[in-house]
């Protein structure tokens, strides 16, 4: 075991890395193509090398790139966890990047699409692109494979007007949550389950009949096509709904509950984008001085 510590490389502590620990094929996908470029530049080397100048040299190449601060450090720290678990296990003697301080990042914050914005996609996108918009905008649901990509129509109470939406792994209770369906899009739902009753397809979000795992590349043309310029992604779907609703007065709680947050101050924190009006409204709400200009 004392050589194979020595001689294991990067490529390799990974890929073991992978297989047995992270088991969800979500997360091995996603683990994946985020170490990439890493593995590109050192997967060949002993791992026990690595220094943390080469992964200050690629945080730099990252940001040259225009690469996010937040997705590049993002990217390292997995590294960092596959060399942690190589020393648990036993394959390295050794973090060779435990020392390593990483620099601050914060996350750009991105304002969701409003209700005009959202619409004009609707109109422009693919069918399971525009239905992602509806839903997203209309309950919230994490986009992608983690909760509404799993959304099956056996999840969906026509009569009752509810669906059960898959909670995200992460450390919910119960497998799924009910969340109400607006009375808008109940028709739409009807409308689109009677469409794929006729392709047998399972999946409330697909294309053509097969699961939907990613629709980034469906999702900028559609952007594009709606004339819009700045950068929105699916993911702001999710933020969008609760600074709608809490906009229009709905209860905090039960748009936590729609959400699948146990705590309803994460939307004030993290999902809650203030609109402009509301911002001005803040700052005319107090009585002002009353000074005159001269």
């Amino acid at each position: 075991m004392a050589s194979t510590k020595h001689r294991i490389t990067l490529r390799q502590l990974v890929e073991e890395y992978l297989a047995l620990q992270c088991t969800r094929p979500v997360t091995q996908t996603s683990t994946r193509y985020h170490l990439a470029g890493l593995l590109a530049l050192y997967g060949g080397w002993q791992a026990r090398r690595i220094k943390a100048q080469q992964i200050m040299d690629y945080l730099d190449a990252q940001r040259r790139a225009g690469v996010s601060p937040v997705t590049s450090t993002h990217r390292v720290k997995l590294l960092r966890t596959a060399l942690r678990w190589g020393v648990t296990t036993g394959r390295l003697t050794v973090n060779p990047l435990d020392g390593l301080r990483l620099p601050t990042a914060r996350a750009r914050r991105i304002d969701p699409p409003n209700t005009a914005e959202a619409r004009r996609m609707a109109k422009a996108a693919a069918p399971h692109v525009r239905r992602v918009i509806v839903l997203g905008m209309a309950a919230g649901p994490r986009i992608g494979p983690s909760e509404l990509f799993r959304l099956r129509w056996e999840d969906v109470d026509m009569d009752a007007g509810i669906m059960r939406m898959p909670n995200a792994h992460k450390g919910a209770r119960e497998e799924s949550r009910i969340v109400p369906v607006r009375d808008d899009v109940l028709p739409l739902l009807r409308q689109w389950a009677a469409e794929d009753a006729a392709l047998a397809c399972p999946w409330v979000i697909h294309w053509r009949g097969r699961q939907v795992r990613c629709i980034g590349h469906a999702w900028h043309t559609a952007r594009r096509a709606a004339g819009i310029s700045r950068r929105i992604t699916p993911y702001s779907l999710r933020h969008a709904m609760p600074t709608e609703a809490l906009e229009h007065e709905a209860d905090v709680k039960a748009v936590a509950e729609v959400m699948g947050h146990a705590d309803p101050t994460m939307l004030l924190r993290v999902y809650q984008h203030t609109r402009f009006r509301l911002r001005k409204k803040a700052v005319n709400a107090a009585p002002g001085l009353g000074i005159k200009p001269e």
